[in-house]
C-alpha cells in the first residue's frame, strides 16, 4: 500500500512535535506492507528529521496556506498518480488532493465542536472575518474527508453530531520519546522558590495576559514565585502589549520571555519549574497535560469542561474568569503539600492509560488500512 502522509501543515509547536513523533516511529519500525511518501515543507524541523533517516520519498510544499493550497490543486494530481498513492493521510488538516484517492484527516481544532464558545473574541474586523473563512474552510474539509481521527472523544462524539460525520475513530495522545536531549538553562535572574511555566506562544486563546496579573497578586501576597513564558521575542503586537503590561503592574522581575523551545531542551525546562499553568477556554488537548504528568509536575488547567474530561484528577482546576481568583485558588494549593503529592499521583495513574508512540503509530496505520480496503 502506497501511502502519503501530508505533513505540510506542521510547521512549529505541539503539532510539530506529534508529526516529528510518527516519523521517528516509523523510520524505526519495519513495516514490510506500507510505501511511505511524505509531504513536507522544505527545510522544517519535520524535513531534517525525515533526511535525517534517509528517506527519500519527499514532497514539498510552500509554507504560506495559500499557496500550498493551490499547489496541491495544480500538482495534487501528478503527485497520486506518479507515486500511485493509494491513500492519504492529512496529520492534522485537509489537502485539496483529487477524491478519487481517499483522504484520512486529522482534526484537533476544537473551535469547530464548541459553537457556543466564542473562540475568536480576542480578534475584530479583517482577522475576525479570516479566521471565519478558515474554520468554514476546516469544516469544509472536515465533512469531505472520507474518515477522521480524533485525539479528544468529546470531540469525535460532536463532530458526529454537528457535522453528520460517518466514518471517526478516538485515539488517544502518546507519550512523546525524545532521545536527544540538550540543556536548557534559565536566566540566572530566575530563582524564585517556585516557577511557574506557560508553555505556548502568542494565541489569546492561552490567557497569557493572565500571567502578569499572577504575578502582581503573588507579590501583593508576598509569594515568591516567577513565571516562565516560551513565547517568542519578535516585536509583535502581543510581544509589546504584554511587555507593557509588565511594566504596568511592576513585576518585571518576575516574568520572564524566554522564546521558543526546541523538542530536545523540552526535558530541562520542565526539570527547571515546579507548576505548568493551562489556562485555555478550550482545547483539543495539549502536550502540556501529558508532559506535566511525565516530569512530575503540578498541573494548573482552567475549570472547563474539556479539561476535566482528559484531566480528571490529575490537574488543579481554576476559574479563568480572573487573575485573582486564579491566585487564590494557587495560594492554596501553595499550602497544602499533601493536595500537591495527590494530583502528582493522579497524573501517574492517567499517564499509564496513554500508548506509547509504537502504540499509537500502530493504531494510525491499522485505521488507514481498514478504511483503505473499505474503498478498494
Amino acid at each position: 500500500m502506497n501511502i502519503l502522509i501530508n505533513l505540510a501543515t506542521l510547521k512549529k509547536g505541539g503539532g510539530q512535535n506529534v508529526g516529528l513523533n510518527f516519523i521517528n516511529s516509523i523510520c524505526n519500525t519495519k513495516y514490510d506492507n506500507y510505501n511511505f511518501y511524505f509531504v513536507v515543507v522544505e527545510n522544517s524541523d519535520i524535513h531534517k528529521t525525515l533526511v535525517k533517516n534517509t528517506i527519500s520519498n519527499i514532497i514539498f510544499m510552500p509554507s504560506n496556506p495559500i499557496k500550498r493550497m493551490l499547489m496541491e490543486i495544480l500538482k495534487g494530481k501528478n503527485i497520486i498518480n506518479k507515486n500511485k498513492i493509494d491513500i492519504i493521510y492529512s496529520y492534522f488538516g485537509y489537502g485539496l488532493y483529487p477524491k478519487k484517492c481517499p483522504q484520512i484527516s486529522g482534526s484537533a481544532d476544537s473551535n469547530l465542536f464548541f459553537p457556543e464558545i466564542d473562540f475568536w473574541k480576542h480578534y475584530s474586523g479583517v482577522k475576525r472575518f479570516i479566521k471565519y473563512l478558515i474554520d468554514k474552510y476546516r469544516i469544509w474539509g472536515l465533512k469531505n474527508a472520507t474518515a477522521v481521527i480524533f485525539e479528544n472523544e468529546a470531540m469525535q462524539q460532536r463532530g458526529i453530531k454537528l457535522f453528520k460525520l460517518k466514518k471517526t475513530i478516538f485515539i488517544k495522545p502518546s507519550v512523546s520519546e525524545i532521545k536527544e536531549i540538550t540543556e536548557f538553562k534559565l536566566s540566572p535572574y530566575i530563582q524564585a522558590q517556585k516557577k511557574g511555566l506557560f508553555f505556548c506562544g502568542w494565541q489569546k486563546n492561552k490567557n497569557y495576559l493572565f500571567i502578569p496579573e499572577i504575578a502582581a497578586e503573588l507579590k501583593r501576597n508576598k509569594i515568591d514565585f516567577q513565571f516562565v513564558f516560551t513565547a517568542p521575542a519578535n516585536q509583535s503586537p502581543e510581544h509589546l502589549e504584554f511587555l507593557d503590561l509588565i511594566k504596568k503592574l511592576d513585576v518585571e522581575d518576575r516574568v520572564f520571555i524566554i522564546g521558543s523551545i526546541h523538542k530536545s531542551q523540552i526535558p530541562s525546562l520542565y526539570q527547571s519549574v515546579d507548576f505548568i499553568f493551562l489556562l485555555s477556554k478550550l482545547e483539543s488537548f495539549s502536550n502540556n497535560i501529558i508532559e506535566s504528568w511525565f516530569y512530575k509536575k503540578l498541573l494548573i488547567v482552567a475549570n472547563e469542561d474539556w479539561a476535566k474530561s482528559i484531566c480528571k484528577d490529575a490537574a488543579f482546576y481554576v476559574d479563568i474568569n480572573s487573575a485573582k481568583s486564579v491566585t487564590d485558588k494557587l495560594l492554596t494549593l501553595l499550602n497544602n503539600e499533601d493536595l500537591q503529592q495527590k494530583i502528582i499521583s493522579k497524573g501517574n495513574e492517567e499517564l499509564s492509560k496513554y500508548p506509547s508512540i509504537h502504540e499509537k503509530t500502530k493504531q494510525e496505520l491499522d485505521y488507514i488500512k481498514k478504511i483503505y480496503e473499505e474503498n478498494i
